[in-house]
């Protein structure tokens, strides 16, 4: 792998890519401004602009290895969707993990960017800031097509703990969160088609809670065993007081 940076860089800087997306009336470029090496990953700087304000990105990174046709995995970074325009933007390619350690040959990488349209759309969803345990919670979107087939993945931060998969595009969905799922901030669905890693949307963040906060279950133990300690003391006391003496020793 050693000559692996050096090959790919010599190919990208003399491709020199500069992607420009026309849409009619406006203007929305792509263009890589830096790549650097840092033994087996790649770090590629990119601008990102666009002349109406408010609007997103998908962004994919495609190489030549497939002749450009699915999208890198091991990226990261100012990649994939939602991405908004900007100068100095930065992804990150794994080139070690991506081509494997027998590579040994010239990759050509090719970055792409399209206006981010959510295939779906979640109906109140913003609104919901805390889901509890246990508690069924319907929810409801509009869009996509008929034959979509979905999986709602739960994200904590950057990590997927779970998914509810293969979920008919009907437009309602009833979610019920189990026990084991920890309660904590920064939770947030990632809504993807089972067969075109295009169609992905995420919801806003929002906090699992208990459904019984754990305060009210620890407080009556604590009353009902302080209730317990007590009784047994009052006992054992009265036991002591009205207990029947010992007889009286003759003279």
């Amino acid at each position: 792998m050693k000559q692996l940076s050096k090959r790919i860089y010599l190919l990208l800087m003399a491709l020199a890519l500069v992607i420009i997306i026309s849409l009619k009336g406006q203007a929305q470029t792509i263009q890589i401004t830096n790549i650097e090496f840092d033994q087996n990953k790649v770090h590629l700087t990119y601008n990102l602009e666009d002349s109406i304000i408010g609007r997103y990105y998908t962004i994919r990174l495609y190489s030549s290895e497939d002749n450009f046709l699915n999208p890198m995995q091991q990226v990261s970074k100012e990649v994939g969707m939602e991405i908004k325009p900007g100068y100095s933007k930065v992804l990150t390619w794994d080139a070690g993990k991506e081509l494997g350690s027998s590579f040994n040959g010239k990759v050509a990488l090719e970055l792409r960017g399209r206006v981010f349209i959510p295939f779906i759309n979640m109906e109140g969803f913003e609104d919901i800031q805390t889901l509890k345990r246990k508690r069924d919670y319907n929810i409801i979107w509009t869009g996509g097509r008929p034959q979509n087939i979905l999986n709602f993945n739960l994200y904590k931060g950057d990590k997927k703990v779970q998914t509810f998969a293969n979920i008919a595009n009907v437009g309602h969905y009833k979610l019920h969160l189990p026990t084991h799922t920890k309660p904590g901030k920064d939770y947030r669905f990632v809504v993807a088609d089972t067969k075109n890693t295009d169609e992905v949307i995420r919801t806003a963040v929002f906090r699992v809670k208990r459904k019984v906060p754990l305060v009210l279950k620890i407080v009556p133990a604590a009353i009902l065993s302080g209730a317990i300690l007590y009784f047994a003391s009052q006992s054992s006391s009265s036991n002591t007081e009205f207990s029947i003496p010992d007889p009286i020793l003759p003279n």
